[in-house]
């Protein structure tokens, strides 16, 4: 028999809920999951999967490294065979690339300001040090940063993974199923109205990604979110050339290249969200600005066609870290979304702190960076 504080609804069933989930779960908690689509079909899914710590914003930096820590051991989390599917690739790096003066002073002044901080493992790069790194490079390349212990990892098969290493652990997942109010339950706890059904719980947890701010609204939170839709697109198979992932600085240039040798091009290029019908487009004129950059880092790409594009539906904050921690005055609702196409790296840890917090009925001093209350909205707390 669960007391009620050791049950958790938690709306939306992507990464990040999963991650939750699983580690609430085998807490002992009775987690149940809800999402109006498909788990996993929004952002989680659809991203570059980098597993990244590279140019993070300082305040994620100590998560990130946490992070980093279950992904080189995501088969004591999701097993040996499902760690397996996911494809983590940590070590082969990521290097950010400047392509122009500002670029390069840019890369001086964040080492230092890590080195100040006494965060992180990036390493300044030289001209030469760069292209040797990176076969293929433009000459027009003055340096960089790298990030040697990055990678990537495929995310829709660790999506799918951390969703049935939830269900594994005894967690509920109800799929199409939206939510259309919350209210505060006689007993103590929450009611949720769904298009399924009532559910009642002790703990709500928002997980709800681009849609994130509309559950905060019900239960009386106002948090500041702009939904967007990162681009993606992927090419023609070519030649084996590239380990590390790319990324640019001041250009919206990110790219790695596959197993079976198409590179997977993002970079920030935002789509057209339609949050409402739970969809997104590709805006083509935009496209080209990711392309541009890419052949802008490496010329001899110009010959590789582009074969599809897709995007994906995010949150975006105004400071670009998430929110993640308890509502205004309200211990058992907790909002974790807002990720700005970030999150996919973050989201083990994401999951051990949370659960963590739960657990112990104390908020952990890794998430006071994403307190609900740093913009000191009405309602935000």
């Amino acid at each position: 028999m669960f007391r009620q504080n050791e049950t958790a609804l938690i709306i939306g069933a992507g990464l990040q809920g999963c991650s939750i989930a699983l580690f609430l779960a085998r807490a002992g908690w009775n987690v149940t999951l809800l999402d109006k689509n498909i788990a996993g079909r929004h952002a989680s899914s659809v991203n570059a999967g980098g597993l990244r710590t590279l140019m993070r914003d300082w305040r994620e930096y100590p998560l990130s490294e946490l992070a980093m820590h279950h992904w080189k051991h995501l088969d004591q989390l999701v097993g040996q065979d499902a760690a397996a599917s996911c494809e983590v690739r940590l070590g082969v790096g990521q290097i950010a690339v400047a392509l122009d003066e500002a670029e390069l002073s840019w890369t001086y002044n964040r080492a230092q300001d890590m080195k100040e901080r006494g965060l992180g493992a990036e390493e300044l790069l030289s001209a030469k040090d760069v292209r040797q790194m990176l076969p293929g490079l433009t000459d027009k390349a003055l340096g960089g940063l790298v990030s040697r212990g990055d990678g990537h990892a495929n995310p829709a098969a660790s999506t799918r993974a951390f969703r049935e290493a939830a269900i594994a652990a005894g967690a509920q997942i109800v799929e199409n199923c939206r939510v259309l109010g919350l209210d505060r339950a006689p007993g103590g706890g929450w009611a949720i109205e769904t298009s399924s059904g009532a559910y009642g719980t002790g703990v709500l947890i928002n997980c709800a990604g681009a849609w994130g701010a509309q559950i905060a609204a019900m239960a009386g939170q106002t948090l500041p979110l702009k939904v967007v839709a990162p681009s993606m697109m992927v090419t023609a198979r070519t030649q084996p050339f590239l380990e590390p992932v790319v990324i640019g600085i001041d250009r919206p240039l990110s790219f790695k290249q596959s197993a079976v040798g198409s590179l997977v091009i993002g970079g920030g290029i935002l789509g057209k969200p339609c949050a409402d019908h739970d969809t997104s487009f590709t805006v083509m004129d935009r496209m080209t600005q990711g392309a541009a950059a890419t052949l802008e880092a490496f010329p001899g790409l110009a010959h590789v066609p582009v074969l599809r594009t897709w995007t994906g539906l995010e949150g975006s904050t105004p400071d670009g870290i998430p929110f993640i921690g308890p509502g205004k005055n309200t211990s058992d609702f907790w909002n974790v979304f807002g990720f700005c196409g970030h999150g996919f790296q973050l989201a083990p840890a994401v999951g051990h702190v949370v659960s963590r917090s739960l657990v112990s009925g104390k908020v952990d001093p890794l998430l006071t960076p994403f307190s609900c209350a740093r913009f000191n909205t009405g309602g935000a707390g």
